[in-house]
């Protein structure tokens, strides 16, 4: 779990840079004044806060069941709490696929788009943390002369 929160602060700034760029490229209208980027900013980082937080809290709960059963890795956790997610956005999304009636514009899918969207760069940060972290540590075996 020590590693997930080591790059929490890594997958939040990551979040924030991504949808930042993606304000600024997709916004619309002929300029972009400092109004709009100071509630961009806001937006952005409040959306990159929730986002993070959400997997992080996955995260502690795919950590906590592995634990039960006994096992400590990082990558089982990662990928559990990965199809946690999913599952659960499955569930979601069959529950509004069933509520809409056939003339709604889907209004109510493309928040649950956005909600996954979101996502992308956190999972993306943690899978790339965690996979630098393990050449590093290989990296530093393969350095280290055994004994005599």
């Amino acid at each position: 779990m020590r590693r997930f929160r080591v790059l929490t602060p890594m997958a939040v700034g990551v979040s924030a840079v991504v949808y930042l760029i993606l304000y600024l490229v997709f916004a619309t209208g002929s300029g972009v004044g400092v109004i709009e980027v100071g509630v961009a900013l806001l937006v952005v980082l409040l959306a990159a806060l929730v986002a993070t937080a959400v997997v992080l809290a996955v995260l502690l709960i795919a950590v906590g069941l592995l634990r039960l059963l006994g096992v400590n890795s990082a990558w089982a956790a990662l990928g559990l709490a990965f199809g946690l997610t999913v599952v659960v956005l499955g569930i979601i999304y069959a529950g509004i696929a069933a509520s809409m009636q056939p003339g709604d514009p889907g209004f109510n899918m493309l928040i649950l788009l956005e909600a996954a969207g979101v996502q992308i760069p956190v999972w993306l940060t943690f899978a790339v943390g965690l996979l630098v972290g393990d050449r590093r540590e290989q990296a530093a075996r393969s350095r280290v002369s055994p004994t005599p």
